[in-house]
């Protein structure tokens, strides 16, 4: 698996938070370990992550075989009692809760936590704890540093996952959101019931005929009974949105090239626009 570390806003913050309490030698050299593919598999398990991470053979110390370390980060979860006080925060703001019960991750997320004292992404050593099986005594070794990186990729696709290593499943925090006055509104609003749709007749409205006047002609029907005025400004471009396809992010699962597929797709998009333009 060929990961690409740190490409959107989260997997960035991610590693900045990680670089300023660990030495940029050790990252580097994960980085590398993560880019060369030596991470056999991990998985993830509430705030543990763990991993098989391969070695490199070292003849001169009698290693002929790459050898497979046993590795594990486990973040510090925030404490129940913290949490109910943050979802009355973020529970407050109508835009934060609309987008979070949307599965959009705001990244401003971290301001209403911040008032707390709390942050989803790591601060220091007491937010993260680290093992690994190689014989390395620092810590973290580069085996460690390359499940950092993976993690960096996987929160480029799910930046979710930070509320569940910080000890906040996904099906809580809906269920949280859900029961604050704005979450409870909006989920009502959501599963209201607007009875049956009725089937139309036509999907096109039909023309109805009407009579014009023995002293109005077709030509003047059209023009209107008053000019237009000149010299009115054209209005500007629509703009795309696009919401279907940001609810994806950057670096959708599908999505390996370095571009942002938001980007690819904004410029396709204009490119679109620019042609039915002239063709029009």
């Amino acid at each position: 698996m060929a990961i690409k570390q740190g490409k959107t806003w989260w997997g960035r913050r991610f590693l900045e938070g990680l670089e300023t309490f660990t030495e940029s030698g050790r990252l580097a050299r994960g980085r590398q370990y993560a880019a060369a593919q030596r991470i056999v598999e991990w998985g993830i398990r509430g705030s543990r992550v763990e991993a098989q991470v391969k070695g490199q053979a070292s003849p001169y110390y009698g290693v002929y075989e790459e050898p497979v370390y046993r590795t594990l980060v486990e973040f510090t979860p925030i404490p129940d009692t913290a949490w109910d006080e943050a979802i009355g925060q973020i529970g407050g703001k109508a835009g934060f809760v609309c987008r979070l019960l949307f599965n959009e991750m705001p990244d401003e997320i971290e301001r209403p936590l911040a008032q707390l004292g709390l942050s989803l992404l790591p601060q220091g050593r007491k937010d993260v704890a680290t093992a690994c099986s190689c014989p390395d005594p620092g810590k973290p070794c580069k085996h460690v540093a390359a499940l950092y990186y993976a993690l960096a990729a996987k929160l480029d696709h799910d930046p979710f996952l930070l509320f569940e290593l910080r000890g906040l499943s996904r099906a809580d925090l809906a269920l949280r959101l859900k029961a604050t006055p704005l979450g409870s509104a909006l989920a009502a609003a959501l599963t209201e019931n607007l009875g049956e749709p009725e089937p139309a007749r036509t999907f096109f409205h039909r023309p109805e005929p009407i009579a014009l006047p023995a002293t109005v002609s077709p030509r003047d029907f059209w023009r209107g009974a008053k000019r237009l005025p000149q010299g009115v400004e054209s209005p500007p471009p629509a703009a795309l949105s696009g919401i279907l396809i940001r609810k994806g992010g950057d670096y959708p699962p599908f999505w390996d090239k370095e571009l942002s597929f938001v980007e690819a797709m904004d410029g396709f998009y204009e490119q679109v626009r620019k042609k039915a333009k002239d063709w029009m």
